[in-house]
């Protein structure tokens, strides 16, 4: 991610050496970075610092915001079940509302759409 964070810089530094407006330059700057933090494949300390960089966010809203898409995604899983008549447990409800790892709930989000039983979301994955 810092490989595609730091070319991109370059990229924005070049477009202002030849000319392009600052004002233009940073818009696209900034739009690229939102660009990647909406992929999966990134951790969600990744996204949060993506977004920083592009929306000049301080710590304090940082952590609101990385809290408030972990619960996002956690509802997402926890609605889906709901929503597909599956059966949700207390300790289902639990395991999922607590977890802030970005990863963990895709592949939740993912298995939600087919597991017969919400206890079938937490199998380990095949290595």
């Amino acid at each position: 991610m810092r490989e595609k964070v730091s070319g991109r810089a370059g990229v924005t530094a070049f477009c202002m050496a030849i000319g392009v407006a600052p004002e233009a330059a940073i818009a696209d700057h900034k739009a690229h970075l939102n660009e990647i933090s909406r992929r999966d494949s990134l951790s969600l300390d990744d996204v949060v610092c993506l977004r920083a960089m592009a929306g000049n966010w301080t710590e304090e809203y940082m952590q609101g915001w990385a809290a408030g898409f972990a619960e996002g995604r956690a509802t997402a899983v926890l609605r889906l079940l709901q929503g597909r008549d599956i059966e949700v447990t207390g300790n289902t409800w639990e395991r999922v509302t607590t977890c802030s790892d970005l990863a963990t709930l895709t592949r939740w989000l993912k298995l939600a759409t087919t597991v017969t039983r919400a206890e079938d979301l937490f199998t380990e994955p095949p290595a």
